[in-house]
């Protein structure tokens, strides 16, 4: 899988510059052939973040794969994470604010791994939040653990789903869809996000769990040791 999601992202690349390339000569494109630009981009796009989330989620199953940790600031890093979606949530209308949380917050962490996992969520819940409703992304430590929480006050998710919704492939509805034969919403994936986070999760000896109701809002938290794991004593 993961030679497989190497080999078919070049390819993909190389595809989505050249539409892009073609977009911005839209000007100068009929009406309809720019909508099919637009569609054919959008579905590149959609199969080149498929292709990597694949490519991710077998490396991160390798058997020889290990953690990058540092000790580091957690909550810089959530600034940093929410300012690269804040034009995206205004754009949608939706208001996006990382909580400041009393005394700080630091933790032994894979920086790189821990940033996309808290950026799977956040993208996940802009997905599905209306115009109007809210975000907060909120850090605390307590005792040996450092909690990461990503609340929103979208449409909320069926109790019948909440136990699938981090295994890989699976493919939920938004309440309104519930008990329809129609396919899950386009924009929900193909259900690699939250098995790419709770994986970062349990690779750092940690765990992530989800509590949502139908239009009460979804809070969705990641559980990481603040130390490392005491060293094994083997050579």
């Amino acid at each position: 899988m993961s030679n497989l999601s190497h080999d078919l992202r070049s390819p993909l690349t190389a595809t989505v510059a050249c539409l892009e390339t073609l977009q911005a000569h839209g000007a100068r494109a009929a009406a309809a052939d720019a909508e099919l630009i637009e569609v054919a981009l959008r579905n590149t796009r959609n199969a080149a973040r498929l292709v990597q989330s694949l490519g991710d989620l077998a490396r991160l199953d390798e058997p020889e794969f290990r953690l990058q940790p540092l000790t580091v600031d957690v909550v810089e890093l959530l600034d940093d994470i929410v300012l690269r979606f804040a034009e995206r949530a205004r754009a949608g209308g939706v208001t996006l604010r990382a909580a400041q949380p009393d005394g700080g917050a630091t933790a032994w962490l894979d920086v790189e791994l821990f940033e996309r996992a808290v950026a799977n969520l956040l993208d996940n819940a802009l997905k599905f939040c209306r115009p109007g409703d809210a975000i907060e992304v909120r850090a605390q430590v307590a005792g040996d653990w450092l909690r990461v929480t990503v609340a929103d006050t979208g449409p909320g998710i069926a109790a019948a789903e909440l136990p699938q919704l981090f295994d890989r492939f699976f493919q939920g509805r938004q309440p309104e869809q519930q008990g329809t034969a129609g396919p899950a919403p386009v924009g929900g994936g193909l259900g690699l996000g939250l098995a790419i986070v709770k994986r970062i999760a349990e690779l750092h000896g940690g765990d992530a769990e989800v509590s949502s109701a139908p239009g009460q809002g979804t809070t969705v938290t990641l559980a990481f040791p603040v130390q490392p794991p005491p060293a094994s004593g083997k050579p």
